[in-house]
């Protein structure tokens, strides 16, 4: 998987009246993280292709039908080490993103374990599946099959317990691409850094009005990068 803009407003008068540009609209969703599973017994050869063969191929029928807006697995600094991926599904209802998600085969196998959190963004998280699957469709039609992780890069998500408080410091930052609630009061930030130490490079100037954080790598669409969405 990513600017966070303070909402503004440009006064426009026209003949008799003031016209104001209308707020972003807020996208509920639910956002699913994927962790290291009960399964004690390793996978076979044969196994490890089917479950994570299917595990793909569950996400992308699932980005098709517009189920599925963002995915990616978390990289090698994170904060907590059973983390594997998340899932950003379109619904806020918890019992249809947890039907949705459960269709993973590699929950099925044991290998994941899935946790489930409110998130709301203004950031155009449909729009930008389709450009992703826009995409995808025109690699196909040249007639070859995408490489493994071709077109995705890193970014670093950024989590706060203070929601407040991030986002009022991390307003109109330029590091920041999606902005997003999760859980009531905490937020979580896509940033546009390659890797953690770039992030922390990148938000040192206002780091000390965070509040308590966690920096985590992870992969997404290299689309991501195009996207400036806010809470």
């Amino acid at each position: 998987m990513l600017r966070c803009l303070a909402a503004f407003v440009l006064p426009v008068v026209l003949v008799g009246c003031s016209c104001l540009p209308a707020a972003p609209a807020e996208l509920e969703c639910t956002l699913v993280v994927l962790a290291t599973g009960p399964r004690t017994v390793p996978l076979t050869a044969e196994e490890r292709t089917k479950v994570f063969g299917g595990h793909f191929a569950n996400m992308e029928r699932l980005a098709r039908e517009g189920q599925l807006l963002v995915a990616g697995p978390y990289g090698k600094e994170k904060s907590d080490p059973a983390r594997r991926g998340l899932f950003v599904l379109a619904t806020k209802d918890a019992a249809r993103a947890k039907e949705l998600a459960e269709t993973d085969p590699g929950f099925l196998a044991g290998v994941f374990r899935l946790e489930y959190h409110s998130l709301t963004t203004t950031a155009p998280l449909r729009a930008q599946l389709a450009k992703d699957l826009a995409a995808a469709d025109a690699i196909k039609a040249s007639g070859r099959t995408p490489a493994p992780g071709e077109g995705g890069r890193g970014y670093v998500l950024l989590t706060a317990s203070d929601g407040a408080a991030a986002s009022a410091a991390l307003a109109k930052h330029p590091a920041v691409l999606i902005a997003a609630r999760i859980g009531g009061n905490h937020a979580m930030f896509w940033l546009d850094a390659k890797d953690a130490a770039a992030a922390r490079a990148a938000i040192a100037d206002c780091s000390a009005a965070l509040g308590t954080f966690t920096l985590d790598e992870w992969f997404g669409s290299g689309l991501l990068a195009e996207l400036r969405g806010g809470v």
